[in-house]
């Protein structure tokens, strides 16, 4: 049985790990950004892992994030006391005051992921990147220091940012199990995700990115359609950082890590380029390209 390692973002991310969780040919490794972990509501918020998670059980919520049908009765009564803009569903506080508990209680967020994915009879390795901190810190144009959070969701991703910096990478350790999924991996392959905000935190830990650079079956699956992101920023984040929203920016910017890439129908195609469908309008669509993906050689 082949070896997948998946490298994951959070909601874009996600929708492909589901294509690749339906199939049955694979031993199935989902490594995930924690880069943007946070603290909010006072408790400690994984969003990526969450994300991943939900979808895997399908239960994530309409827009990707969160949990379906879920209320936010606490969230909104918090912000009698705090103004923010970031708010987080009953049901989907549960789970992490469950977290914050466990955390407190000595237990690792691997350990801690491990039991959830048990919880919901998830049939695959989820795996947050490090048990470490790791915080993606954003300058903006205006020289505004921003954590992840306050970019995305109080500023709404709108400033330009000229600096991004994973504080803690070069001090961060990798799990055994991280490290086992890597080195035993057949193929890897980088999700549809934030190159720089998503990707980026997880590359940033110098023995992931050798490992993966390591691996010779290194598929990379666009984040772009006619130069613009399936979701989020990730195209203003290229061109701020010069780079083109394009096979030719993923190509600079995955430099000696891949060597195979996923481009959408009708996009610019060469030895190294497939062109498919990577707009995940159902799940069907992601689970064909994760079997095209698995039979990519």
């Amino acid at each position: 049985m082949k070896k997948l390692a998946y490298i994951s973002g959070g909601i874009g991310g996600a929708k492909l790990a589901k294509g690749f969780y339906a199939q049955k040919n694979i031993d199935l490794s989902i490594i995930v950004n924690t880069g943007d972990d946070e603290i909010i509501h006072g408790v400690k918020l994984s969003p990526d892992v969450d994300s991943v998670m939900y979808a895997l059980a399908d239960m994530e919520g309409e827009f990707g994030w969160g949990q379906k049908d879920d209320t936010f009765n606490v969230s909104d009564y918090f912000k009698n006391y705090k103004n923010q803009q970031f708010s987080i569903g009953d049901k989907d506080l549960a789970l992490k005051l469950l977290r914050n508990q466990m955390l407190h209680d000595g237990y690792t967020l691997t350990e801690i992921t491990k039991f959830l994915t048990e919880f919901h009879n998830l049939n695959c390795a989820l795996l947050p990147m490090t048990n470490d901190q790791i915080k993606t810190t954003l300058t903006t144009s205006d020289n505004e220091i921003l954590s992840f959070q306050e970019y995305f969701v109080e500023r709404k991703a709108e400033p330009e940012l000229k600096e991004v910096v994973y504080k803690g990478a070069e001090k961060a350790s990798i799990t055994d199990e991280v490290r086992k999924a890597l080195i035993e991996a057949d193929q890897i392959v980088i999700g549809p995700s934030n190159p720089i905000l998503s990707i980026g935190p997880i590359l940033s830990i110098s023995i992931i990115k050798e490992l993966i650079s390591s691996n010779r079956n290194v598929t990379v699956v666009s984040p772009f359609i006619d130069n613009k992101a399936l979701k989020g920023p990730s195209d203003e984040n290229f061109k701020a950082f010069g780079l083109e929203p394009n096979i030719e920016g993923l190509k600079i910017f995955y430099k000696d890590i891949a060597n195979k890439y996923i481009v959408h129908e009708n996009e610019k195609s060469d030895k190294n380029v497939k062109t498919k469908n990577i707009l995940f309008s159902d799940k069907e669509i992601a689970v064909n390209l994760a079997n095209e993906i698995i039979s990519y050689e």
